[in-house]
């Protein structure tokens, strides 16, 4: 029994060490053949933004990797982990789930120079901004925008069961 415990607590611990090992902006995946791949596309994104573009470029992104793109990048973001303004967020959040060109107009308004969007793809990250649309919807949907926040995209997502149906007190 003893030696049953024995080897548990060490499974765990080593499973828990090659979970939280990697840092996160590097990911490594375990392979079918038990080799490893290291997925680093977050730190080439960011060393890309940090050599071509303008020292005093504004980088539209969501929220979540604002640090990550001022740090590693030296660039301005519109939005950080910081961002007390809710409704600059939202605001972010309506650029990414409108149009291209309604979101074009929102990025050049709130002075963007460049956006980034994290996808996923052959990966299958799940951690990109497709899985996290959900909730740029929600937030943008928490404060009237205008109009443009309710195209008939929206309205048709809406209708297939999205959460935008739970928005309050705004106009359509």
């Amino acid at each position: 029994m003893l030696w049953m415990l024995n080897n548990q607590i060490f499974h765990s611990t080593m499973l828990a060490a090659e979970a939280y090992s990697s840092p996160s902006i590097i990911m490594a995946h375990k392979m079918q053949d038990g080799s490893r791949m290291i997925v680093d596309d977050y730190r080439e994104a960011y060393y890309w933004l940090k050599q071509n573009t303008a020292p005093d470029a504004n980088i539209m992104s969501w929220w979540d990797y604002g640090y990550q793109i001022t740090g590693m990048a030296n660039r301005t973001v519109l939005v950080d982990n910081n961002t007390w303004n809710n409704t600059h967020i939202a605001t972010v959040g309506k650029a990414f789930a409108s149009t291209e060109e309604e979101g074009w107009k929102i990025a050049r308004f709130l002075g963007a120079d460049y956006v980034l969007v994290i996808f996923g793809g052959v990966t299958n990250f799940s951690g990109d901004d497709i899985s996290k649309f959900i909730w740029m919807i929600r937030i943008a949907g928490k404060f009237n925008l205008n109009s443009c926040l309710f195209s008939c995209s929206w309205r048709v997502f809406a209708s297939q069961g999205g959460k935008l149906l739970q928005r309050r007190g705004l106009s359509r």
